[in-house]
């Protein structure tokens, strides 16, 4: 697969607009390179011909979008004609069995969509979860800081002494009918 790197990084540049983060390979030999991409919102199953004068050409691909995925969602099984059968939801795609077991694909790619889902799902360490608390609480106090409380105050004092005239009102009306 090394001779063949530099032209499936450009095809997947062609088709797909990015150079892959990581190519792992599944399977290679003098006609066939199968291989996993990992792309930067997706990973993609390719299976790949190689033409006589050494040229890749795409014969089928899966690609596996983030935001189409759930954990466990990638099947993969050997078929009984000695192929790997690789799906995601209603779509399929067909490897060569020689050399890598079903489940090491499968679980290649579901780490590689679970670490490009990031933090979301992935339990934090004690200093993570310290560090996250520590952030929330500048992010409070900044914002009591900067909320405009004297406004409150003005109303709190203003309501005080409504209440308190009405208070003396209230107690020389009482007076006075008790004078009469």
């Amino acid at each position: 697969m090394e001779s063949h790197l530099s032209a499936l990084e450009l095809w997947c540049e062609k088709e797909w607009g990015q150079v892959p983060e990581s190519i792992s390979e599944w399977f290679s030999d003098d006609s066939v390179v199968q291989v996993f991409m990992r792309l930067n919102r997706s990973v993609l199953i390719a299976d790949f011909i190689i033409d006589a004068d050494g040229e890749v050409r795409c014969n089928e691909h899966l690609q596996i979008p983030l935001d189409r995925w759930n954990p466990g969602s990638i099947q993969a099984f050997r078929t009984n004609d000695g192929r790997v059968r690789f799906r995601h939801r209603n779509l399929e795609i067909f490897l060569a069995a020689h050399l890598r077991a079903p489940e090491w694909g499968q679980a290649l790619l579901e780490e590689w969509l679970m670490s490009q889902r990031g933090d979301v799902l992935r339990p934090k360490s004690k200093a993570q979860r310290i560090a996250s608390i520590n952030r929330t609480k500048l992010s409070i106090e900044r914002n009591l800081n900067h909320s405009n409380l004297k406004s409150v105050r003005m109303d709190l004092i203003a309501t005080e002494q409504i209440m308190s005239d009405v208070e003396r009102r209230l107690d020389s009306r009482i007076r006075s009918d008790e004078s009469e």
